[in-house]
């Protein structure tokens, strides 16, 4: 089927990355999809509110400011907490909330933008504290972080948003992203299958894979897009929350599927600190495509007894989900 259905789209800055919406109808409904991309922009502000590092005023700046203490805190941040403590003890630990002392150490300290090599190095590694002693109480929504410890939601908070757009209004199909993560829904404008392109991690302008979904959701993580310099020093935003250092698996990018967003975001994240042959990461991963430090790419496939199959590709291979 290649007829062409309507289609609108809309893009927008936020979360540090670009927001980037499609919705599908049967029937001219611009009025509809302008409502929804109005949304997606509210909802994108309500985020940044909750969720900014970089903004003191931010609800995620007033617990962090306020740790060793309990505090009431939104519905939304207790969810995503909740998601991230569960991700966390889902990877062993390779997925870490608590890495932000060791972001801000490496020079990670302001908004991406902002990041210069003014010639200072970086603090001594800082190794994550880790969750066991963030405590919730679901009752009154109160997290109390201990006195050492610091979170960043930024591994959940653009998956979470998208599995939150995703689906919402009449639309026959859509496809969402924010960042690395993305997740579609319904029928493509072509009522075929949708196809995402993998980005070629040395040529952004071009494709080193084509993944097709008929739903789900796929998040790439990626040592190349968050990367800077420290002390001339070439550093990245992945950090093994074992050493403190950013992950050196020799892993560039890594897509992963999954059936949400949130999901594939944090087997992504867990994939690129753990690498290929970490026993955790052939648990979680059931189909994936990552380029290697050398422009290598292969495909994760899970097997039989829960083994996964690494599959060499050739450049722009397509590959079903």
């Amino acid at each position: 089927m290649n007829e062409t259905l309507p289609s609108y789209r809309h893009a927008f800055p936020s979360m540090g990355s670009t927001v980037e919406i499609l919705l599908v109808s049967h029937n001219a409904a611009e009025q509809e999809a302008l409502t929804t991309f109005g949304l997606a922009e509210r909802l994108a502000a309500e985020w940044e509110r909750t969720f900014s590092r970089f903004t003191p005023e931010s609800e995620i700046s007033r617990l962090n400011a306020r740790a060793g203490r309990p505090v009431p805190v939104s519905e939304l941040l207790y969810a995503a907490i909740e998601i991230a403590l569960d991700g966390s003890r889902l990877t062993g630990g390779l997925f870490d909330p608590t890495i932000l002392r060791a972001l801000a150490g490496l020079g990670y300290d302001r908004t991406f933008d902002e990041i210069a090599d003014d010639g200072r190095q970086w603090l001594s590694p800082t190794p994550a504290p880790g969750i066991a002693g963030i405590r919730l109480g679901p009752e009154q929504r109160v997290v109390t972080l201990p006195s050492n410890t610091h979170i960043d939601l930024g591994g959940v908070v653009k998956g979470l948003y998208v599995d939150m757009l995703a689906g919402s209004g009449s639309w026959v199909g859509g496809a969402i992203s924010a960042g690395g993560d993305l997740r579609v829904w319904g029928i493509p404008p072509t009522g075929d299958r949708w196809i995402i392109g993998v980005e070629d991690a040395d040529d952004p302008s071009r494709d080193a894979a084509q993944l097709h979904l008929d739903r789900g959701a796929v998040a790439t993580s990626g040592t190349n897009r968050r990367a800077w310099r420290r002390g001339g020093v070439l550093l990245h935003h992945l950090i093994d929350p074992r050493t403190g250092l950013p992950a050196e698996r020799g892993i560039r990018t890594a897509s992963v599927f999954g059936a949400t967003a949130v999901q594939a975001e944090i087997a992504a994240t867990a994939l690129v600190v753990g690498g290929l042959e970490d026993p955790v990461v052939r648990s979680l991963i059931r189909q994936a495509v990552v380029i290697l430090d050398d422009g290598e790419i292969v495909t994760v496939r899970d097997a039989m007894g829960g083994q996964v199959d690494v599959i060499n590709l050739t450049s722009c291979a397509t590959i079903a989900a």
